[in-house]
């Protein structure tokens, strides 16, 4: 059973006493695919492959002794455990915190230390099982070294979970249950095979679950209601079957005639529904059982705790290694402390005079003292939690190194510094020119970010708008999508009594990778600006591959603008006061969905006053803004006046044939909005043409 996959608060209702608003969980793969699964990778079912597996009628046997009063060790059992991160550098690789919860969830569902226990109902109350089985995550690797016990490896095979992620990375199976965290799993929210279907060596890389990282813990990318899978996975992983019995349909009557040889756990037909007053074969059904579909396990039996410990300590499948003292003191949870890296997180590596930063303690393992050096003169140090993780506020500008110093009783170690740049305010004047020549750049006004540290924006002299150089972003090369890179500026003073806006003009080249427009990729090149020197960034404007972003045709070979015929130009204009402000900052952020090379030139920040934006439109008229352009729906024209003007704005074809009367009148001081429908025309290049007080203006628009 999945108490994490509730599809409506209805259902959960029912078991849940205190008030609380449940989201509708939209539910399209299996809640667990070890039927699927087994089937596609050995031609046969669960129930046929227990039939006629020896190791599988192995475990029957010793289950019966188990069941019979025979011998079992009566300590509490310990499995180490390895994640495997399977992911392409997008949400799916998820922080090591939500992993360390998973492992939280899945412990007090075994040990009966979940909060919801009470909500059993009475009649199950008195089988209510502590497995006594405990998971840890492992702290040594397959050769003895320190290891965090999660890995992360970059593989496009994240977004289908199939086995072949197991080829990938997988640490011995006698060692570590390990468990690969994907995008996907093959359909479903996790699956594993019971230990009689991978106890041949042959087949021995198979073993361990496959789960998605939306259904892995109660935190991040997953939640409360999908965080048991794990528990369900691992039941079966232990030689659990569903209630059931061994079909992946619940709810059918022939689910009567199938066990799941378990003398406790009424027969019954399956539940996808939170009936707690359920009598599918004639007897009330245990609904809240985790290895139901109910959506609202809460318990395992005593006898789902004697099949699991039975399998645990079988050499079926080599569980019996696993919990040994010898393998726990190699795997590292068991033994003396263990240190091995001193590391921190951090939210920010760039922030204002006054402002902080939250550090966070990233040590592994055992550590129990902390000594922080902030580069600023300030040292803090000791013993208690608080100290992990502590906010520190940086008062002058500068650059500074931190330095962790982490330790416990046998010994400390140092980290590798962070360097944290503390920028002044208004520490840019505007306006302010950047077109990336020598003498311009990097300098103390631009910051470069690599996402991936794998090659980032470059000062180029192949190709500019003007002048000799531009920045450029090697993306024909690249193979990983979604790989972002970042530059930002430092801080210009917005905060003047007269300063009524600011404006951000550049320019940037960039095409397809291919020969044709069928080549096309929704590579993104994101705007955002801040008022608080980037605690806090907005996304103003996106060119997009699919619309705005190509300004050439597409090249097969890395892409090198020709001429200013293959850039395109953009002005953003900001009058929001929360931007207005000593911190403003701006940011361009390149998403690959690997397309071709991106160039960027000329940018310029350059605050206006009133009279300043009056003399800017009596001689040029107001800054219009027309997009997405090219467009394959409606196109927005926008601008913001400062005084009244007779306007009239009409559509033209190529051949100069009017199409389209969009406004005629008095255009009044303030922001104006036009829309430009493309429907009854055809694919092609127009001219939108606008005559503010006789004086007239043409802006090309290509619909296609």
């Amino acid at each position: 059973m999945l108490d994490t996959l509730c599809k409506s608060a209805f259902a959960c209702a029912l078991v849940i006493l205190s008030a609380l608003s449940l989201p509708l969980i939209a539910q399209e793969d299996e809640p667990c695919g070890i039927y699927n699964s087994t089937v596609r990778t050995f031609g046969l079912t669960p129930d046929q492959i227990e039939s006629k597996s020896a190791a599988s009628h192995q475990l029957e046997i010793e289950t019966r002794a188990a069941n019979m009063g025979g011998e079992q060790r009566a300590e509490l059992l310990v499995i180490p455990v390895v994640f495997h991160i399977i992911h392409f550098n997008g949400p799916e690789n998820i922080d090591d915190s939500q992993l360390h919860d998973a492992i939280e969830v899945l412990n007090r569902d075994f040990r009966s230390l979940n909060t919801d226990l009470y909500q059993v109902i009475s009649s199950f109350q008195d089988i209510i099982a502590d497995v006594e089985i405990e998971f840890r995550l492992a702290r040594k690797d397959p050769n003895g070294v320190c290891h965090s016990g999660i890995t992360r490896t970059v593989s496009a095979q994240t977004f289908e979970g199939e086995d072949d992620v197991k080829e990938l990375i997988s640490w011995p199976r006698n060692k570590y249950l390990n468990v690969w965290v994907c995008e996907e799993a093959s359909g479903a929210a996790g699956y594993a095979y019971l230990p009689g279907s991978v106890n041949n060596f042959g087949n021995s890389w198979l073993d361990g679950i496959v789960i998605q990282n939306s259904y892995t813990g109660s935190i991040g990318t997953s939640n409360t209601f999908r965080s048991r899978t794990l528990t369900h996975e691992v039941g079966h992983w232990l030689n659990l079957r569903h209630l059931w019995g061994g079909s992946n349909t619940p709810g059918e009557p022939d689910n009567c005639d199938m066990d799941d040889n378990v003398a406790d756990t009424p027969w019954t037909m399956g539940w996808t529904s939170c009936n707690l007053e359920g009598e599918s074969c004639g007897s009330l059904d245990n609904v809240q059982n985790f290895l139901e579909y109910s959506y609202c396990g809460r318990m395992f039996t005593e006898g789902q705790k004697t099949r699991m410990r039975t399998a645990a300590l079988s050499s079926v499948a080599q569980r019996n290694q696993l919990s040994t003292t010898s393998n726990l003191i190699a795997t590292g949870v068991e033994g003396d402390p263990l240190l091995c890296i001193s590391q921190f997180n951090t939210d920010r590596v760039v922030v204002c005079e006054g402002s902080g930063v939250q550090f966070t303690d990233a040590s592994y393992h055992d550590v129990t003292s902390w000594n922080w050096n902030f580069g600023d003169g300030t040292i803090l140090n000791g013993e208690t939690q608080e100290y992990a993780n502590p906010y520190h506020v940086f008062n002058q500008s500068g650059i500074y190194e931190v330095i962790l110093t982490a330790g416990n009783s046998f010994e400390e170690v140092e980290s590798d510094p962070v360097v944290i740049t503390v920028l002044p305010a208004g520490a840019m004047d505007s306006p302010s020119t950047q077109g990336f020549e020598q003498d311009e750049f990097p300098s103390d006004y631009w910051f470069i970010e690599d996402g991936l540290n794998d090659g980032t924006w470059e000062v180029s002299d192949d190709a500019s708008f003007t002048g000799e150089n531009s920045l450029h972003l090697d993306n024909w090369s690249n193979d990983i999508e979604f790989n972002r890179d970042y530059l930002m500026s430092s801080t210009m003073d917005l905060s003047g009594d007269d300063i009524e806006e600011v404006r951000i003009s550049y320019k940037w080249a960039y095409c397809f990778k291919g020969t044709s427009e069928d080549d096309e990729t929704d590579d993104r090149l994101r705007i955002s600006v801040s008022g608080d020197c980037g605690v806090d960034w907005d996304l103003r404007k996106m060119h997009r591959g699919y619309t705005d972003l190509p300004s050439a045709d597409p090249h097969y070979y890395p892409f090198v603008p020709s001429g200013s015929g293959e850039w395109n130009e953009y002005t953003l204009t900001l009058d929001q006061s929360i931007y207005l402000t000593p911190q403003f900052r701006l940011m361009f952020e390149f998403e690959s969905r690997l397309g071709n090379d991106i160039f960027i030139d000329d940018i310029n920040i350059t605050a206006y006053t009133e009279d300043m934006i009056a003399v800017e439109e009596w001689r040029f008229g107001p800054s219009w803004n027309l997009y997405p352009n090219p467009s394959g729906g409606a196109t927005n024209l926008s601008c913001t006046t400062v005084k009244d003007h007779m306007a009239v704005i009409t559509l033209a074809d190529a051949s100069g044939r009017i199409v389209e009367k969009v406004f005629s009148g008095t255009l009044t001081a303030g922001p104006h909005n036009f829309q430009i429908s493309p429907a009854d025309k055809s694919k092609g290049t127009y001219f939108v043409v606008i005559e503010l007080d006789g004086k007239p203006k043409a802006l090309p628009l290509i619909i296609n």
